[in-house]
């Protein structure tokens, strides 16, 4: 079975090289895996690296000038893999050992029909690092507090190549449920995972598949248009929903699981984080748009309950992806209509025009 592995990467140079360091580690038999990186615009110096890798490992290497963005450089990297299947990591997201073998076991098993989603792990502790190796903290966003703190806990902090391929499991130890070291991240997981368990079949399993973690037939992906690339948040979702549209069944493999090497974000600015939620539910409403599919509507009344907005009343939320996996099976049209005028009395909603009305 060929794989083929697409990483898309922007000016991140340091936990990339981590990253491919993961991949020379795998389990799996390097004879049927091929891994493109795609090299979206990098003005760090990745190209030097990924030239210093190459003569450790095989890379397929699409140099992309000017960048195109995080969709069209991941479909770029599509095209150019020769592989069957496609699987997908970010330039921070580092691949457990058995990461590539647990997919290929599960497309063994369950055939090549499937849309699989890994689970998803992060490492807080390399935040203000640039370099995660060397234990270089990040130059402008490190508070001198901070620093001190990084030079006195240096040895614990680093994470090396070596360590990657000779003691995953330190770094195993390390890490935290969830692709963000928050808490609304490790409830989207478990929650991902009851779903899963409870309703391996849900008409909403495209919600389990992230692009940093997945992996799907390469025919099936360019049948479905690949990545959106006028969708500015949640692009994943948008394709899973098309290929389990095309009949892709979504699969959960928790083994095969991946670790944001994660790095400092803005989050801590009150408008920041805002502008994160107003992005996600934007793409949604994209998503009604394209689709047609009024029940799409419904994310947002889960999206309250993990982020609560205090406009919505707590009777409308649905608790979790079972509620909503109910609720998006079974609700009349009527019910919907009323979750829409609410939305639409909301201070802060501002629909998009051309949002399809129920």
């Amino acid at each position: 079975m060929d794989i083929s592995v697409v990483i898309a990467t922007h000016n991140q140079k340091e936990r990339l090289r981590l990253v491919l360091a993961g991949l020379r580690g795998q389990t799996a038999s390097a004879e049927y895996v091929e891994v493109v990186v795609v090299d979206d615009g990098c003005s760090d110096g990745t190209d030097k690296m990924l030239d210093e890798v190459g003569r450790q490992m095989d890379l397929k290497v699409v140099h992309l000038r000017p960048n195109e963005g995080r969709c069209r450089a991941r479909n770029r990297g599509v095209e150019a893999a020769t592989g069957e299947f496609v699987a997908f990591l970010d330039g921070d997201a580092l691949p457990h050992p058995q990461w590539l073998q647990r997919y290929i076991e599960a497309l063994e098993q369950g055939g090549s029909g499937c849309l699989l989603c890994g689970a998803e792990y992060s490492l807080p502790d390399l935040e203000y690092l640039q370099d995660p190796q060397s234990g270089m903290p990040m130059e402008d966003k490190t508070p001198s507090t901070v620093r001190e703190y990084l030079r006195i806990h240096r040895q614990e902090l680093i994470l090396t190549e070596d360590m990657v391929l000779t003691a995953f499991d330190h770094i195993e130890a390390r890490a935290v449920l969830g692709g963000y070291p928050f808490p609304e991240l490790k409830t989207l997981q478990e929650q991902i995972a009851e779903l899963f368990a409870r309703h391996p079949d849900s008409p909403i399993g495209w919600m389990g598949f992230f692009p940093h973690n997945g992996a799907v037939s390469r025919d099936a992906f360019l049948a479905a248009g690949g990545f959106d690339p006028n969708i500015a948040f949640s692009e994943g979702w948008d394709l899973a929903y098309r290929l389990q549209q095309r009949g892709c069944r979504p699969c959960f493999v928790p083994e095969a699981k991946t670790y944001h090497l994660y790095h400092y974000h803005d989050f801590s600015d009150p408008l920041k984080a805002r502008e994160e939620t107003l992005v996600a539910r934007q793409a949604m409403q994209y998503m009604e748009r394209k689709y047609g599919d009024p029940k799409l509507l419904l994310f947002h009344f889960w999206c309250y309950s993990i982020w609560p907005d205090p406009f919505v009343p707590e009777e409308t939320l649905l608790g979790d992806l079972i509620e909503f996996h109910h609720a998006y099976a079974h609700w009349p049209t009527s019910r919907l209509r009323d979750l829409r005028t609410l939305l639409d009395h909301h201070p802060l909603w501002g629909e998009p025009s051309g949002v399809q009305r129920l």
